[in-house]
C-alpha cells in the first residue's frame, strides 16, 4: 500500500535499510520480479519484468495515444503489481498501457533485448568481489580522518557527532580529497576499517544499541556503535540528492565551532535516546555553536525538508507558498540563543505542535524579545553570512508535489518572506525531518502539517518585526488570507509593539527593506543580478527576432514575475528548456509560482486557487528533480515561442503551443532528449547532479 495514500493506522516501513537481505524482504511480503530457475525461455516466462517489458514494446511505440493512457496514469499511485505472471498478463490485457516504461515510449529494440537476455540468463548480479571493490573509497585516508572525528573518544565529541548526524542523515557527503565519490553518514555495528553493518532505526534519534531483532548477523543490543562513511554505489536520482561538501580543513573548523566556547555543565553529556526534542537532548552544547552549524549549512539542512520524505505529494507541500525568500536572525541578536529557554521551566512547549503550545511559545518569545531587545531589531539582526556565505539568503520553490531550495536571491521578488531564528530552525527541522514518519497514519501527519503551518506564520511574523510597527498589520493581512489564514492572523503577533531601528519608506516598506538587506549582505551572498526576473523590465520587442542570448534574456524578462498575462495558470510547474544558438547550448527552467488564498487547509486546494495572480520565473540551469515538460528550441524560434506564451488566453491555446514546441511523452525524440538533459546536468553540476524523475512528466491536457 502507498504510505502516502489515506490511511489511519501506521504501515510497514519500507526504506532500503530496513531489511539487509533478500530473505528479510521476502519475510516482509515482497516477491521476486525475475526468475532464476529453468531454461532461459522458462526464466522469461516466469519473470514479471519480462512480461511488463513485452507489454511496453507492444503498446508504447512512439506515437501511442496519450489520451488513452490518461485515466490509467491518473491512478498511478494506487497501482500494485500482481504477484504472478498469469495475474500480470490478465491485468495488462485490461490495461495495455501499463507496460514498461510506464506512460513513456518503448525502449529501443537493442536495449529491450539486452534486458530480456539478462533475464534469460537468470538476472545475474555483480560478484561479491566486485561489490566489495566498488565500496572502496578512492582515498581511504580522507575517509578515516572524518570517521576519527565522528568517533571521538570523549562524551563531548560523541554528543557533537550525535548532533551532526541528526541533521545530515539524509544528505550525501562529498570529500574534496576523494573526488567523484559520495558517501552517507550512518551508524554501524562495526568500527572503522571493517565492512559497514548498518544499524537501522525508525527515527534518527532512536537508540542504536537496543533496536529489535537481528540484522545482518548483528544481534540487537550490540556492545557499541560507530559512525561510518559508507560509499554510495547505486545510481543517484536528483529528487532526493543533496550534498554536504567537506574538505579536511573542515574538521578543524568544526572542532573550533563546537569546542571553543564553554559548555553547559549542568546539562547531561549522555542524554537519553528516543527523545525528539533537540533543545532537551543537546542542552549541553552551546546554543550559539548549534545555531552557527545550522546557519553555515542552511541550504543543506533545509534540503532535508525539501528533498526528504515529508515534501512528497500535493497535500504535504501545500503547507508552503510557491516562492519565498528565507533569512536568518544573526546569532548575536537572537533571543533564542541568548535565553534559549525563553523563561520556560521545561522544553516541552518548544516541540508542541498544537495550538495552545504554539500560543504559549509565542507569548514566551514576545516577552523575551521585549526584555532582551527593547529597542527592536536593526539591520544587523539579519545574518549576513559574513558577506561571503550564500546560505544567508535562500530561495524556496514549491512545484505542487515537490519543493526545491537554492542559495541566493532568485526568481524575482516573492509574495512573502521568512525570518528564522535558532529555535525556529530546530523546530521546523525536527517537525518535518527528524520526527517525521512517512509510514505513519494520517493523524500523525496532520499534526506535522499543523505544526508546519504555525511555524510558517511565525517566520512570516518575524520578518514583519523588521518593518515599522504601523506597517506590520497591513502586510500581515496581505500574507494571511482565507479562513485558515484569518484564524491564525487573529493570534497575537509576538513583538507587535516592538520598535525597529530600520528606516523604510512609506509606499513600499517591504521593497525598501529588501533593498536594505541586499546592501547589508552584498552580491557575494545574494548572487548576481537576476536579469531574467527583474521588476523593472528592460526594453525588448517580442515581435522582433531574437539574435543573441542577451536578447533572449531581455525578451523572456517581459513575461516573468508579472500578472499581466493569463498563460501562467495553464503551464505545468517546471519546464526544462534547451536553447541552442551558434554551436552553444544553454539550459533554463521555466517555473510557475502559483498563488492561493490560504495555505491553512489540507483539502479543497483548487477552491482557494487564485490563478490570476500566478506568475512565471525563469532560472538558468536545472531546477528540481521532477520536470513536467522538455522543450528543445533553436534561438531563431525563441521569439515565436515567447509570443505564443504571451498570447495564450485559454487552456486550448496552451495545449496547441505545447504540442508545437514541447517533447511529449509519446514522442520518438523523448529518450534522446531525456538522456541529453541528464548528461548536461551531470557535466554541469558534477557530484551534485542526479537522474531526473519522470513521475510527473506531461501528465494531462488539463490545468495542472
Amino acid at each position: 500500500m502507498n504510505p502516502y495514500s489515506i490511511h489511519f493506522e501506521d504501515q510497514q516501513r519500507t526504506n532500503m535499510d530496513v531489511a539487509p537481505t533478500t530473505e528479510a524482504w521476502r519475510e516482509r511480503g515482497f516477491y521476486p520480479v525475475v526468475s532464476r530457475e529453468g531454461s532461459p525461455e522458462q526464466r522469461r516466462l516466469d519473470s514479471l519484468l519480462s512480461h511488463i517489458l513485452e507489454a511496453g514494446d507492444r503498446e508504447n511505440q512512439p506515437g501511442f495515444s496519450r489520451q488513452a493512457q490518461m485515466p490509467l496514469y491518473g491512478e498511478r499511485f494506487n497501482h500494485s503489481c500482481p504477484a504472478t505472471p498469469a495475474a500480470l498478463d490478465d491485468y495488462l490485457s485490461q490495461n495495455p498501457g501499463a507496460g514498461m516504461p510506464f506512460g513513456l515510449p518503448a525502449l529501443e529494440a537493442e536495449d529491450s533485448a539486452t534486458l530480456q537476455n539478462w533475464i534469460g540468463a537468470g538476472a545475474p548480479g555483480p560478484a561479491e568481489s566486485d561489490l566489495k571493490a566498488a565500496k572502496e573509497p578512492g582515498n581511504p585516508a580522507a575517509v578515516a580522518a572524518w570517521e576519527a572525528f565522528f568517533n571521538g573518544p570523549g562524551d563531548k565529541e560523541r554528543l557533537v557527532a550525535r548532533y551532526i548526524f541528526k541533521h545530515v542523515f539524509l544528505a550525501r557527503i562529498a570529500l574534496a580529497e576523494s573526488p567523484g565519490e559520495v558517501f552517507r553518514l550512518l551508524r554501524s555495528a562495526t568500527p572503522p576499517g571493517e565492512p559497514v553493518e548498518i544499524i537501522d532505526t525508525d527515527l534518527p534519534y532512536d537508540d542504536p544499541l537496543a533496536r529489535a531483532g537481528a540484522q545482518a548477523g548483528v544481534q540487537a543490543g550490540v556492545a557499541g556503535f560507530h559512525y561510518r562513511l559508507d560509499k554510495v554505489t547505486e545510481p543517484i536520482v536528483q529528487k532526493n540528492h543533496f550534498v554536504w561538501h567537506l574538505a579536511q580543513e573542515d574538521i578543524a573548523h568544526l572542532k573550533t565551532l563546537f569546542f571553543s566556547e564553554p559548555w553547559n555543565d549542568a546539562a547531561s553529556l549522555t542524554p537519553p535516546w528516543g527523545v525528539g526534542n533537540p533543545f532537551q537532548v543537546f542542552e549541553a552544547i552551546p546554543p550559539a555553536a548549534r545555531y552557527r552549524f545550522l546557519l553555515e549549512n542552511a541550504e543543506l539542512i533545509i534540503s532535508g525538508i525539501t528533498y526528504g520524505p515529508v515534501c512528497l505529494g500535493q497535500a504535504a507541500t501545500f503547507a508552503i507558498k510557491d516562492h519565498f525568500w528565507l533569512f536568518f536572525v544573526d546569532p548575536a541578536q537572537d533571543v533564542t540563543v541568548q535565553d534559549p529557554k525563553l523563561g520556560q521551566k521545561t522544553w516541552d512547549v518548544f516541540m508542541d505542535p498544537l495550538l495552545h503550545g504554539n500560543r504559549d511559545y509565542q507569548a514566551a518569545f514576545g516577552a523575551a524579545l521585549a526584555d532582551l531587545k527593547p529597542e527592536g531589531y536593526g539591520i544587523d539582526a539579519v545574518w549576513d553570512g559574513g558577506r561571503t556565505n550564500p546560505n544567508a539568503w535562500l530561495t524556496l520553490l514549491r512545484h505542487e508535489t515537490n519543493v526545491s531550495v537554492m542559495k541566493g536571491r532568485q526568481g524575482g521578488r516573492p509574495r512573502s518572506l521568512w525570518l528564522m531564528d535558532y529555535s525556529g530552525f530546530e523546530r521546523i527541522y525536527y517537525d518535518t525531518v527528524a520526527n517525521f514518519r512517512y509510514w505513519a497514519g494520517d493523524p500523525a501527519k496532520l499534526e506535522t502539517l499543523a505544526f508546519f503551518d504555525f511555524l510558517r506564520h511565525e517566520f512570516e511574523d518575524s520578518f514583519l518585526l523588521l518593518l515599522p510597527p504601523e506597517a506590520r498589520q497591513e502586510v500581515r493581512h496581505a500574507w494571511k488570507r482565507g479562513i485558515g489564514g484569518l484564524a491564525l492572523e487573529a493570534l497575537p503577533l509576538a513583538g507587535a509593539d516592538q520598535p525597529v531601528q530600520i528606516e523604510t519608506g512609506g509606499r513600499d516598506p517591504v521593497g525598501d527593506l529588501i533593498d536594505l538587506i541586499q546592501a547589508h549582505m552584498g552580491p557575494a551572498v545574494s548572487g548576481p543580478k537576476d536579469n531574467l526576473n527583474p521588476e523593472a523590465k528592460p526594453e525588448a520587442d517580442l515581435n522582433a527576432a531574437i539574435e543573441s542570448y542577451d536578447g533572449w534574456v531581455a525578451a523572456a524578462a517581459q513575461l516573468t514575475v508579472t500578472t499581466a498575462y493569463r498563460f501562467p495558470r495553464y503551464l505545468p510547474s517546471v519546464i526544462l528548456l534547451r536553447l541552442r544558438h551558434a554551436g552553444e547550448t544553454r539550459v533554463y527552467s521555466l517555473v510557475v509560482n502559483r498563488v492561493y488564498e490560504t495555505h491553512d487547509t489540507f483539502v479543497f486546494e483548487n477552491g482557494v486557487a487564485q490563478p490570476e495572480l500566478n506568475t512565471l520565473s525563469i532560472y538558468p540551469g536545472v531546477i528540481g528533480g521532477f520536470p513536467n515538460l522538455f522543450i528543445d528550441l533553436d534561438l531563431k524560434d525563441a521569439a515565436g515561442f515567447l509570443r505564443g506564451l504571451r498570447d495564450v488566453e485559454t487552456l486550448e491555446d496552451w495545449n496547441r503551443l505545447r504540442d508545437r514546441y514541447a517533447t511529449l511523452r509519446n514522442s520518438a525524440d523523448f529518450w534522446p532528449l531525456y538522456d541529453w538533459f541528464n548528461a548536461w546536468n551531470e557535466e554541469t553540476r558534477g557530484i551534485d547532479a542526479g537522474l531526473l524523475d519522470l513521475s510527473y512528466y506531461d501528465l494531462f491536457d488539463t490545468v495542472y
